[in-house]
């Protein structure tokens, strides 16, 4: 009995630690190339190295040229914004744009 404990407990933790890195998600920072607000989210189209794209979060003010960083959280594909009259093509959402 003992040593079924253990194992689950062993269990639990590396469970716990890959649950807690999932939900982390990658961290992203770039510069802002272009930005617009709308509906209480802000969007921004970053160039992190040789990648180009677009995330969108609460909204927060930033502007062309600022350096940020955010975590993934979730892509969507053909992303339509009706308060933009916008589809992106890839769009990240991300729970925070912060200024680096």
């Amino acid at each position: 009995m003992v040593k079924l404990a253990k194992i689950l407990a062993a269990a639990a933790m590396v469970f716990g630690i890959a649950t807690s890195a999932w939900a982390m998600g990658k961290v992203h920072e770039g510069t802002i190339l272009d930005t617009m607000d709308s509906g209480g989210y802000t969007y921004v189209q970053v160039k992190e190295g040789d990648t180009t794209f677009w995330a969108a979060g609460p909204q927060v003010k930033v502007e062309k040229g600022d350096k940020v960083q955010m975590v993934e959280q979730m892509w969507m594909s053909n992303f339509t914004s009706k308060t933009l009259k916008r589809t992106f093509d890839k769009l990240m959402f991300v729970g925070e744009i912060a200024k680096k």
